[in-house]
């Protein structure tokens, strides 16, 4: 399971905000948006995939998809969820600014490889085309050539 620091820090933001778990076993209405509102700022916010996001909660990622695509419509027809969206949005932008640092991104195990991933390919193809200024054949044989 994944043990990122800020879905835990949002998690917390929000179950203070309505004043009960979100990991309840429940489907009342109120637990619903709740956790609606959770996985609609890690995956829109910050970016969490579906897996990494149900892992937080103990749910499956095809929850996290359904109310992520339903949110939206929420938003724009209830004006509670919407009113306690803003509020959840402003007490995060809040911990924010006064905690930088607890909000930077810290991926998914998905997207840290993703991300270490890229910064390698940049790497060696920036080797690569110092190896190739320099005239250097090596550069140019088929075992050195990136396949995706």
């Amino acid at each position: 399971m994944n043990k990122d620091f800020l879905p835990v820090t949002i998690k917390d933001i929000i179950e203070d905000y309505y004043n009960f778990k979100l990991d309840s076993a429940t489907r009342q209405r109120k637990y619903v948006e709740a956790r609606a509102i959770y996985y609609y700022i890690l995956r829109n916010k910050f970016n969490y995939s579906l897996s990494a996001i149900a892992e937080t909660l103990n749910k499956n990622h095809a929850t996290v998809l359904h109310f992520t695509k339903q949110f939206d419509s929420w938003l724009m027809y209830d004006r509670v969820i919407r009113t306690d969206y803003q509020q959840i949005e402003n007490r995060l932008n809040t911990a924010m600014t006064i905690n930088p640092d607890a909000f930077k991104r810290s991926d998914s195990l998905e997207g840290f490889y993703e991300k270490e991933y890229r910064e390698l390919k940049w790497k060696y193809n920036f080797l690569l085309t110092k190896l190739k200024e320099e005239g250097n054949k090596t550069a140019q044989k088929p075992e050195f050539q990136l396949t995706n």
